[in-house]
């Protein structure tokens, strides 16, 4: 699942319709920031003809996007005034009975609000995970930024750090254990040139069937290369099996592939040793990894 440049989201914008909030955003021109932003909450508007056909108003605030298709954008806002049980809407309700609504891609857009430029920084992602108590920040670590969340929850102040002695970002809950989120490794190899410092310092298991692999199946952003550590051979083929049967411990160590939690390296095209381990677990964290910028 690749994520929207930010360069390219930037033209976007410059080239969307001004809003009296904001800026309109085609859906069908940001699918792919829409796919990043899979349950996550945006700002949409409909269009005239959608509107005079199914709704009351034009503008949602704060719904979650729930699937995103070469034809549709699937949105859950139940709690909005997006009924899915609403007769005029019915036909377009999700299938699977999730209470989403699936709209035509040309009968919406999203509403991008206005921001403070920051200097040096990525657009602001459109996205968040929960409008009213999240907001944007821009971390600057020793030589890359990106843009973070910051929530106020009922469990506590969610925000992102950065450890200049570690180089790396991590997501932190009020004064509680930092869990990283984002860390740099620098490796001319690249990754695969990697796997043997990642060994020795204990970070993935030290066994010759643990391989450095390129996938295709991790959300790395555009103009990125995704790469996890992986079993191979025997321990690939137990592994195989005792997935069937329960969810294994990570079978190459810490930074190595997980079937329950999201981990993966990725490497910039131009970069390649520079080399970032995203921790994005199991629900994702509050981090845009479309936003990176290197120094």
């Amino acid at each position: 699942m690749k994520q929207l440049a930010p360069a390219l989201l930037g033209l976007l914008l410059a080239a969307a319709p001004a809003a009296a909030d904001g800026t309109l955003v085609p859906a069908a021109q940001a699918l792919a920031e829409l796919r990043a932003a899979l349950g996550k909450q945006i700002d949409v508007r409909f269009s005239e003809a959608f509107v005079k056909d199914h709704l009351a108003k034009a503008d949602f605030d704060g719904v979650t996007v729930y699937g995103v298709s070469a034809e549709s954008l699937c949105l859950y806002g139940q709690d909005k005034g997006l009924e899915a049980g609403d007769p005029k809407l019915a036909a377009l309700a999700s299938p699977d009975g999730g209470g989403d609504v699936c709209v035509p891609l040309a009968d919406v857009s999203v509403r991008v609000a206005p921001h403070e430029p920051v200097e040096g920084a990525s657009p602001v992602p459109f996205y968040s995970t929960d409008r009213a108590a999240c907001n944007w920040v821009w971390r600057q670590g020793s030589d890359l930024g990106l843009w973070t969340e910051t929530c106020k929850f009922d469990t506590g102040l969610w925000g992102v750090t950065y450890n200049e002695r570690d180089n790396l970002f991590a997501l932190r809950v009020d004064d509680g254990e930092p869990y990283t989120v984002l860390q740099e490794f620098r490796e001319p190899g690249g990754p695969p040139a990697l796997l043997d410092t990642l060994k020795q310092q204990g970070l993935v298991l030290d066994d010759p069937q643990c391989q450095m692999a390129q996938v295709n199946d991790q959300p790395a952003p555009a103009g990125w290369t995704a790469w996890q550590v992986v079993p191979t051979g025997r321990m690939k083929e137990d592994f195989d099996r005792q997935v069937q049967e329960e969810i294994p411990d990570p079978p190459c160590g810490r930074l190595g592939y997980a079937v329950d939690s999201v981990g993966f390296f990725m490497v910039k095209d131009g970069a390649p040793d520079r080399i970032l381990y995203a921790n994005l677990g199991q629900d994702g964290t509050m981090i845009d990894l479309a936003s990176i910028r290197f120094k």
